[in-house]
């Protein structure tokens, strides 16, 4: 607890007040710890994001019991963000059935939400009902420099940016993968811009997506919070020759680890079954870099169902268009195992 107050004390010194917590975060102790260490401060000085847990909602009720609860935890009267926790294929159903946004629009009403949206992890399809179904203050997403394409984090951020729904952006880093870079990632990085850091050039490319609010960034320890505020605190949005050198990392990250696969793409142009083949593999290398389960889980069912490793037939088309030579089918089964085993984790 001390050491999250000196980074809390650090953050509001320094002009970062948002403070981004949910229900189940750190063995769902994570309110707690907030809403303890930010009581020290005016409540005017600080913004304060929540989440409704989908997952746990089974009436319309349950909605605002657990907001009063997390009310409570926090020991504020209100949040000024709130969002529908993760709306994805699997949640998606339960978020409309129990009527979440009617309940959470009463709250705002209330006095008891600022801004209401929503974090999403889920396909561009979905979305796109998402965000036309209601009227929405801002969303939450996933958008970095690797999944910009891999996941199609582009296709959603331009979603949301057609309907003027502000961004706040969540796994600037991919997790710590864009901080820990491979070596060859890392000389990119260094023999170009050799004064920046893999966290600042991560982070500054989140935040200069022009519909960006704010950038998230996951930090365990005051050094990366003195690291990260640094980084914004002599801010420049990102040049173009910039934009080049992250989207080279980005290959660079998808060609190595286990599977050498570049991203050519020429699979996909024959599968019969438009397997996401690229996207798979760059989600795969990417875990058995960082050993992150939940996250690798998380990323792999932000795939549409039919883009996904099990879909493969065994057509052997892919092979014989891969430059690489890759078992291609071989490699989906295995990565279709591997999630299996992960597949039972509960998301954060």
């Amino acid at each position: 607890m001390q050491e999250l107050d000196r980074m809390v004390d650090y953050c509001m010194d320094h002009g970062a007040n948002y403070f981004d917590t949910a229900y189940m975060y750190v063995n769902s102790e994570s309110e707690n710890a907030i809403g303890k260490s930010l009581k020290r401060y005016k409540r005017e000085d600080f913004i304060l994001a929540d989440k409704s847990p989908i997952y746990k909602m089974k009436t319309q009720s349950d909605v605002r019991r657990i907001f009063e609860e997390q009310l409570k935890k926090c020991q504020v009267e209100y949040f000024d963000f709130y969002m529908c926790h993760n709306i994805n294929k699997n949640t998606v159903d339960t978020y409309r059935n129990v009527n979440m946004y009617d309940e959470l629009i009463k709250l705002k009403n209330e006095g008891k939400i600022k801004y209401l949206g929503f974090s999403f992890h889920g396909t561009p399809e979905i979305l796109r009902e998402v965000v036309k179904e209601h009227k929405w203050d801002f969303c939450q997403l996933q958008i970095n420099y690797l999944d910009w394409d891999v996941v199609k984090a582009h296709e959603q951020y331009e979603i949301v940016q057609a309907e003027n729904i502000p961004v706040t952006v969540m796994e600037p880093l991919r997790g710590g993968g864009l901080v820990n870079l491979s070596d060859k990632a890392m000389e990119k990085l260094k023999s170009t811009y050799p004064d920046t850091t893999a966290a600042a050039f991560g982070l500054r490319w989140a935040a200069s997506r022009k519909n960006v609010v704010t950038v998230l960034s996951g930090m365990s320890n005051l050094t990366q919070v003195k690291e990260n505020i640094a980084t914004f605190m002599n801010y420049k949005d990102m040049t173009e020759e910039e934009e080049k050198v992250a989207d080279e990392i980005a290959k660079i990250i998808q060609s190595q680890g286990e599977i050498n696969c570049t991203a050519c793409k020429y699979c996909m142009e024959v599968c019969p079954r438009s397997i996401n083949i690229p996207a798979i593999f760059a989600l795969y290398n990417q875990y058995k870099v960082t050993n992150n389960k939940m996250l690798f889980k998380i990323y792999y069912e932000s795939l549409a169902d039919s883009e996904k490793a099990d879909k493969c037939i065994k057509c052997n088309l892919c092979n014989k268009n891969c430059p690489q030579a890759l078992d291609i089918p071989g490699l989906l089964a295995k990565i279709n195992d591997e999630y299996q085993k992960v597949s039972t984790l509960e998301r954060k």
